[in-house]
C-alpha cells in the first residue's frame, strides 16, 4: 500500500475491495443477529411503585383531627425523600424482603430524590418477574411498621405486570452494532491485505519505480477474456 494516501486513493483501495467488505459486514450481522435471536435467553422486566410517607409529629391549636394527646400529623416531604434514601438500603438487606428476590434478579431504586421507591425484578419468566416485584411492594408496608413502628407508612401507587416484551436482549441495538463493527473488519482487512499486497499495480507503480512516464498499456488479451 503506498505511503502518501490521499483520500482518492483511499476511496479506490475500498472501491477494489468493496465485495470483501461487504461480504465480511453481512457475515458478521448475520452472526450477531443470529446469536441475540436464538442463543441469548430473553429477559423480562416488571416493576411496582411505592410511596414512603414520613410523618412529623408537631403539636397544632387548629386540625381537622388529632390523636388524644392533641398531636396531628403532617407529611413532611423533604424527611420523607430522606427516608426512603434509608428504605432502599433496610429493603435491600432486611431478610424478608430478600427471602422474596429468589428466582429473579431485583433492583431497589429510589425514584431521582423523592419519596417513590421503585422494585424492578427481572426474569426469564415475565410472570415471574411480575409475582416478585408485587410481592416486594407488598412486604414493604410490613417491614417498614415492623422497623419504623408508627413514624410513616408505605402505600403501594402502581403494582407490576408481565411484560410482553423482553427487556434485553436488544436485537435491533445488536444486529446495528454487528454492522458496524462487520464494516470497520472489512475494511481493515481490506487495507491489510494491501498492505501485503507486493506486486506491481499499472501507471503509478511503474512510473515510481523507474522514474519514468507510462504512456501505454498492452492488455493481457488471454486473462481479460
Amino acid at each position: 500500500m503506498p505511503k502518501d494516501l490521499t483520500p482518492q486513493k483511499i476511496l479506490n483501495m475500498l472501491l477494489r475491495h468493496v465485495k470483501l467488505i461487504l461480504l465480511i459486514t453481512a457475515l458478521v450481522t448475520l452472526i450477531v443477529y443470529g446469536y441475540s435471536r436464538f442463543f441469548i435467553t430473553p429477559v423480562y422486566s416488571s416493576s411496582s411503585l411505592i410511596l414512603i410517607h414520613n410523618y412529623d409529629e408537631r403539636t397544632v391549636t387548629q386540625a381537622t383531627s388529632y390523636y388524644n394527646d392533641g398531636r396531628v400529623k403532617l407529611n413532611d416531604i423533604n424527611a420523607s425523600a430522606q427516608l426512603a434514601s434509608t428504605c432502599v438500603v433496610l429493603f435491600n438487606n432486611m431478610p424478608d424482603m430478600t427471602a422474596l428476590m429468589s428466582g429473579a434478579s431485583v433492583t431497589v431504586s429510589q425514584v431521582e430524590d423523592s419519596a417513590f421507591i421503585r422494585f424492578t425484578a427481572s426474569s426469564s419468566n415475565p410472570q415471574q418477574a411480575a409475582n416478585v416485584a408485587n410481592q416486594l411492594a407488598a412486604q414493604s408496608a410490613k417491614t417498614f411498621a415492623d422497623y419504623f413502628d408508627n413514624e410513616g407508612r408505605v402505600d403501594t401507587i402502581s403494582g407490576a405486570s408481565p411484560a410482553s416484551v423482553p427487556s434485553s436482549p436488544n436485537i435491533n441495538q445488536n444486529t446495528i452494532f454487528g454492522l458496524a463493527i462487520g464494516f470497520v473488519l472489512g475494511v481493515l482487512l481490506a487495507f491489510f491485505l494491501e498492505i501485503i499486497d507486493t506486486t506491481l499495480k499499472p501507471g503509478d507503480d511503474l512510473a515510481k519505480m523507474y522514474g519514468l512516464p507510462v504512456f501505454a498499456e498492452i492488455v493481457d488479451f488471454e486473462k481479460e477474456g
